[in-house]
């Protein structure tokens, strides 16, 4: 009897997990121009973002939001049931390697004159967080193929937990993301305000 109450609590944990952008508001209707020539809005400090600078933070936000859909497709994939469960969650987590993969390259090669801004280093960090508890998540999906009975039951309780622990660093890397977006003072939090793939994921 345990192994359909492990199917159920997989797909009430991911098919039923909020929105990882409520921890703060979206970006206001008043975004700063892409144009590296514009003049400051009142209160802006620093630069307003180039072309580049703004497709850049709409590809970190657009890469972070299909990373977050493709770890809640597990739900899915492990309740396929029966001999097939292990390969649909080999294979799900193939597609979350690969949005993971975009997502780092992405963060990792910013464009210039961002400067020291320690947002950019807070970002960049919720990333390394959650490519490490990926690779932990990497480690549960691998048990699950070619298990069976009592050790199918336990493999999937072991995944539901990380699947938890992957989602809940990606909620964080929308916050602080979020966080950034609220700076109007700094290049990178009006890049991330000027993109419109940041409003969707904050909202």
């Amino acid at each position: 009897m345990k192994k359909p109450i492990v199917f159920l609590a997989l797909l009430v944990l991911l098919a039923g997990c909020a929105p990882a952008g409520d921890a703060g508001p979206s970006p206001s209707s008043t975004e700063p121009s892409a144009s590296s020539t514009a003049t400051p809005t009142a209160g802006q400090t620093a630069s307003p973002p180039t072309d580049a600078q703004v497709t850049w933070a709409g590809t970190v936000c657009s890469d972070t939001t299909t990373l977050k859909t493709d770890i809640q497709g597990l739900a899915t994939a492990a309740g396929t049931g029966g001999d097939s469960v292990g390969t649909a969650v080999s294979d799900q987590m193939d597609t979350i390697s690969a949005s993971a993969t975009a997502l780092v390259d992405t963060v990792k090669s910013p464009p210039d004159n961002f400067g020291d801004d320690p947002e950019l280093k807070a970002v960049q960090d919720s990333i390394d967080t959650v490519d490490k508890s990926l690779k932990t998540l990497q480690k549960s999906a691998s048990a699950v193929d070619g298990t069976s009975g009592a050790e199918l039951v336990d493999a999937l309780a072991t995944l539901v937990g990380d699947t938890g622990t992957v989602l809940s660093d990606v909620a964080a890397t929308v916050q602080t993301i979020t966080k950034a977006t609220q700076d109007t003072s700094s290049t990178l939090g009006q890049s991330f305000r000027a993109a419109p793939e940041c409003a969707d994921l904050t909202s």
